[in-house]
């Protein structure tokens, strides 16, 4: 009895396992089939590449109409003014027009527009084409109740449709939006030169042979890295705010005779003079012009005074740049003595003055407080005599990287003073007054 019970039982689990295969198997062809489907139904707004569209006029219902046309493989603005347009930007509005889909038909043949908000669209685009249709509106109306979408009419079809609504964000724009909004139009990245002139204070930035950015004082000093990538950064993305009047020669009272800030900058592709003159009334930006645009724009507060450094602002305090996992071969010279330590697979080993084996764990806290070796300050002067750095005390020589790279750092001590430079920097520096205690620890502790 018991095993005919759970004979039953087990032919019912398997009916039952075939039967929600069978389900799963039906439900996932009918899926497949579907898909296809969807998609072959998903109507484009306009069936045409994009290279197809050759002037685009932008009528938006409360505020200027203006036309963008390609000419010479470029977009400009042709209407109610010749200005360059952010390619990249409009890019955007083509993809947008040419890859949109319905998302459905709202009414087939409308009775009354109005209630799309269709009789006066909220914008209209007015599309020329060297294709067929060769001239097509699109009308752009109300957000629907529920959907997030928005309703919208192509001119040659009297039906309105549902558009996403992510359509209305990229095509209703306003002349400010679409034109190129650069208010520098060297390319950061070939810059060679950059000088700065503010009230108190002036600087120049040089780009040397290898590519390195000195600061002259004169003389050439090293300039901190990380400090002129973001000052290079500000210039890349440097755009204008708005444009108080689109010709600079018209004069206006824009403080731009008694400048706040002035950039010198010099790349290969020429040079350009921004001058930034009073801060605008009741907002966080300053009047500005290019030397090779006509406008006068506005810049954001925060570009002046990221570029009102002082030199020491930009100087290189640190006086090494190796990390010690790199380090091949180093020597130190103090009052003390004479040390020379050289990495031997993953060992250290003093050669100087005695060979013999050293804890690694030693060598690597060594390197780290030689590594933390930075200026706090620039001393004014450049008689190195003067400093105890023609004679100096200490000397580090640290080998490290694939390329055997080599860094000297000379130092002394000048009662109550530390300074120290590079082998190759031209004036000193000053460190603060413990900075070599903890190499000497180290090195007692070796």
């Amino acid at each position: 009895m018991r095993k005919k019970k759970f004979l039953n039982t087990l032919i019912a689990l398997v009916v039952l396992a075939a039967t929600w295969g069978a389900i799963t198997y039906y439900d996932k062809h009918k899926a497949t089939e579907k898909a296809p489907a969807e998609a072959a139904n998903q109507e484009k707004i306009f069936a045409l590449d994009a290279q197809h569209i050759q002037s685009i006029v932008f009528k938006p219902r409360d505020g200027e109409a203006f036309t963008c046309r390609r000419e010479n493989g470029k977009w400009v603005i042709s209407e109610p003014r010749q200005l360059a347009v952010d390619q990249g930007n409009f890019s955007g509005i083509l993809n947008s027009l040419t890859s949109a889909t319905i998302s459905q038909v709202a009414d087939p043949k409308p009775a009354n527009l109005r209630d799309f908000g269709l009789e006066q669209p909220s914008y209209v685009l007015e599309i020329t084409t060297d294709a067929k249709p060769a001239d097509v509106t699109l009308s752009l109306g109300d957000d629907t109740p529920t959907s997030g979408d928005l309703y919208a009419q192509v001119s040659g079809n009297p039906r309105v449709v549902t558009l996403p609504s992510y359509v209305k964000t990229s095509l209703e724009k306003k002349m400010f939006d679409l034109r190129d909004r650069r208010a520098l139009t060297l390319e950061a990245e070939q810059l060679r030169k950059i000088s700065v002139q503010y009230k108190g204070g002036k600087w120049t930035l040089e780009k040397n042979p290898e590519g390195v950015w000195d600061l002259a004082l004169p003389p050439l000093v090293r300039a901190d890295r990380f400090t002129v990538d973001g000052l290079v950064s500000q210039l890349r993305g440097l755009n204008m705010q708005t444009i108080p009047s689109e010709d600079k020669k018209k004069g206006g009272d824009y403080g731009l005779g008694s400048p706040a800030l002035r950039l010198e900058l010099k790349g290969s592709d020429g040079v350009q003079t921004i001058v930034v003159g009073k801060k605008q009334k009741d907002a966080e930006q300053y009047f500005a012009t290019n030397s090779a645009l006509d406008p006068v724009f506005t810049l954001n507060a925060d570009f002046v005074t990221q570029f009102q450094k002082n030199s020491a602002d930009l100087r290189e305090k640190d006086l090494f740049s190796f990390t010690s996992f790199d380090v091949k071969k180093f020597a130190v010279d103090t009052p003390k003595g004479h040390w020379a330590f050289e990495r031997q697979g993953t060992k250290w080993k003093e050669t100087a003055p005695k060979s013999k084996d050293v804890s690694s764990d030693k060598i690597e806290s060594l390197l780290t407080h030689v590594r933390d070796l930075r200026a706090d300050t620039f001393p004014k002067g450049s008689n190195l005599a003067a400093f105890g750095l023609s004679q100096p005390a200490y000397r580090f020589n640290i080998q490290f990287g694939d390329k055997n790279t080599t860094e000297i750092v000379e130092a002394a001590k000048s009662g109550d003073h530390v300074y120290a430079r590079r082998s190759t920097d031209p004036l000193p520096s000053e460190l603060a007054k413990a900075a070599l205690d903890d190499v000497e620890k180290s090195l007692g502790e070796l």
